[in-house]
């Protein structure tokens, strides 16, 4: 990867689009016995990633082809406006959020890691995948993630652009 080409790419972001499962989950689920989702595990770091991307005014949506209450309830306590579960064509609900939001694509980036995925990433500016995402998304990738799905995969992408953007370290002196 051409760190100046990333640089440059990460300097446009406006909107970060994200999958969830195989994304800031590990892919795992845990259903009980009733066929229901007993909980859902998000990383930590990527729950204070979308808290930096907001305080620095990037805005993070959620694109998720799996209903998913947890998913849901994780979104609106990290204060993710735009959270969207059970869509079957991710391409035209970002279509539709385009639309309504007037959002420039150019401006976007999507991190995926399935098939459900390509269709949606060749649409936006930045395109990023997790470590260990299909080969496929891997290979149309702009920028794959040293982070495996549900291992900080939002963080490095937030730190990324914040640091491409010169916004990390006011950021920084914020918490101070």
């Amino acid at each position: 990867m051409n760190k100046n080409y990333i640089k440059q790419l990460a300097q446009k972001i406006k909107y970060i689009v994200t999958d969830v499962d195989g994304v800031l989950t590990d892919g795992s689920l845990t259903i009980d016995k009733d066929g229901n989702e007993a909980f859902g595990k998000f990383n930590i770091y990527d729950g204070f990633a979308a808290v930096m991307a907001k305080q620095s005014g990037i805005e993070i949506i959620v694109i998720s082809g799996r209903k998913s209450l947890c998913t849901e309830q994780r979104c609106r306590k990290l204060g993710i406006e735009n959270c969207y579960t059970g869509i079957d064509d991710k391409a035209q609900q970002l279509a539709e959020l385009v639309k309504q939001l007037n959002i420039n694509l150019s401006e976007c980036m999507y991190i995926g890691d399935d098939l459900i995925d390509l269709k949606v990433m060749n649409m936006v500016g930045f395109k990023v995948a997790p470590k260990n995402a299909l080969k496929d998304i891997k290979k149309i990738a702009d920028y794959v993630t040293k982070a495996k799905c549900g291992q900080g995969v939002l963080r490095e992408v937030v730190d990324l652009l914040l640091k491409s953007q010169k916004k990390y370290k006011s950021l920084i002196e914020s918490y101070k």
